[in-house]
């Protein structure tokens, strides 16, 4: 799969720390969108942000620098032509 086809998500232990960093990206500028937590990912429940891969090394700078608490960082495939299908 090409690089295209995968996206990185940082994982966080509660919706502070993540709103926190969301907030620096977008002050510094850089892009990153806030989003559902993938099941792929971790089963609980929260949000992650969705980074770009060629912004990962200034991320975990500013993730260090501010001691933001992360879970970790993944990579996982793009989803396709997804449909929310309701409860």
């Amino acid at each position: 799969m090409a690089d295209s086809e995968y996206k990185w998500y940082v994982l966080f232990p509660n919706h502070h720390e993540g709103l926190k960093l969301n907030k620096e990206l977008k002050t510094r500028g850089h892009k990153c969108t806030i989003s559902p937590t993938p099941r792929a990912a971790s089963t609980s429940c929260g949000i992650s942000l969705i980074v770009l891969e060629e912004e990962l090394p200034a991320i975990n700078k500013i993730i260090e620098d501010l001691s933001i608490h992360i879970v970790k960082i993944v990579k996982l495939p793009a989803l396709k032509n997804w449909k929310f299908r309701g409860c």
